[in-house]
């Protein structure tokens, strides 16, 4: 009876709540579809409006009495499992009048918090009086669930932390994309390279963007979340070992990562750990999108599965805030990740990985190597250059040895402010940022 009335309290709340306003963003959710509408993505990127958005453009033609949306980190509906979410419906029902000629519209926000949920999303989908949304901070709890139990009934969407192109509409900024070309040759884009500075160092998370002399705040409490709730709650981790490991992760953004060395450095903190360890911590902080992995391109697997892998972070926010002294070429080598990252789920499918001459340890070095579907490759170096005497050889002769493995390849060089088209063609960092349509 607790569980109802808490239920009726929160409708009650959402059917007087005004949706505030809504930036459009590079992901769009369909209306129109009666299949399971999944959006994943971390903490604080924007999930809770991209339903919000999709709420506000139902209601131009659904009535607003059938679209009910819950959010299940509510205080009021902490530890609930699915036996306690029949009580969503009976609630609903008591306190709207819905219209019985449309369907029920449901957004459930950050569900992977209610237990064994996908047993009850699966019972009301079969009903056919619901359209579904939900949404969580979890890529494996949802991944998994929505493949298994909810057997192909499920388009899924993941969204990241502002593109540049969206942080340069929140700044309302205006940049003509049919000619961008000529902004190359303009003073337009040294004002394009300033709000890039920001875009780089500071990340784009909503809140922080907006709130930007509350940056620190804002990020500490979002590193704090991801430590206590989303890994040590779910995977029972003391917070110091969390703390200290993503800390050490942070240092190592854009670099090399193995097991081997998150075991030594927390047994130098005295920690008393297993081999095995560290690289669950790797995968928790991977489930929550907290950091991401990039394995060497190989012809060997034994050789792609033992090889250090390369990481990266979420948000260049959390990185800059985290480093005394900035290094631009590493922030932009995770700006560049990111928006790969970014592309490769939305409407290009390729698979992103590094490469490495193999055998040497000061060997060649290639930041991304990018394998399309149809088999062709691109490669790409990241470098803070401002000139062509800026960009050290070593980034040009790495491209022409990886293509010798290769093939055939487009070759890219990702620089600060410099641009030239030819066999590579070395592109700034804003022009690539917008030059792409999702």
């Amino acid at each position: 009876m607790k569980r109802l009335e808490d239920f009726k309290f929160v409708i009650s709340n959402w059917m007087t709540y005004k949706i505030p306003y809504v930036m459009d963003r590079y992901i769009t959710l369909p209306t129109d579809t009666s299949m399971i509408v999944a959006v994943t993505g971390p903490r604080r990127a924007g999930k809770t409006f991209l339903l919000y958005g999709t709420i506000l453009k139902l209601e131009k033609f659904i009535p607003v009495e059938n679209i009910l949306y819950i959010n299940f980190e509510h205080e009021r509906l902490r530890n609930l499992d699915a036996n306690d979410l029949s009580d969503i419906i009976v609630a609903y029902y008591e306190i709207s009048r819905n219209n019985k000629e449309f369907p029920i519209y449901l957004f459930l926000d950050e569900i992977q918090t209610v237990k064994d949920w996908h047993k009850w999303i699966n019972r009301i989908y079969e009903s056919k009086n619901f359209r579904i949304y939900i949404s969580g901070s979890s890529s494996k709890l949802l991944s998994l669930e929505l493949s298994t139990e909810l057997r192909g009934r499920s388009v899924d969407y993941l969204l990241l932390p502002l593109s540049f192109q969206e942080f340069l509409i929140f700044n309302k900024i205006q940049v003509d994309i049919e000619n961008i070309n000529f902004l190359i040759y303009s003073e337009k884009h040294g004002e394009l390279n300033k709000i890039l500075m920001e875009y780089i160092k500071y990340g784009g998370f909503p809140e922080v963007i907006l709130n930007p002399d509350l940056m620190d705040k804002i990020l500490i409490s979002y590193i704090q979340t991801i430590i206590i709730k989303d890994v040590g709650e779910r995977f029972k981790v003391e917070p110091s070992v969390l703390s200290n490991f993503f800390d050490y992760a942070i240092n190592l953004y854009s670099k090399y990562i193995s097991g081997g060395k998150i075991y030594n450095y927390l047994k130098t903190l005295n920690y008393k750990i297993s081999k095995e360890f560290p690289l669950n911590l790797i995968e928790y902080f991977k489930e929550v999108f907290a950091l991401f992995e990039v394995e060497i391109e190989s012809r060997s697997f034994k050789n792609a599965k033992q090889s250090p892998r390369k990481l990266y972070i979420v948000d260049n926010g959390i990185v800059y805030m985290k480093n005394l002294k900035p290094e631009y070429g590493r922030l932009m080598e995770n700006c560049v990740f990111l928006e790969l990252y970014r592309r490769s789920v939305a409407i290009t499918r390729f698979k992103i990985n590094y490469w490495k001459e193999y055998g040497k340890s000061d060997g060649k070095e290639v930041d991304f190597v990018l394998k399309y579907t149809d088999g062709s490759r691109e490669l790409i170096n990241v470098t803070y250059a401002m000139s062509h005497d800026d960009i050290k050889s070593r980034e040009i002769d790495s491209l022409f040895r990886a293509e010798k493995d290769f093939g055939i390849s487009r070759l890219t060089i990702i620089t600060w402010d410099y641009f030239e088209r030819g066999k590579i063609n070395f592109i700034p960092l804003w022009y690539w940022l917008i030059n792409y349509k999702y």
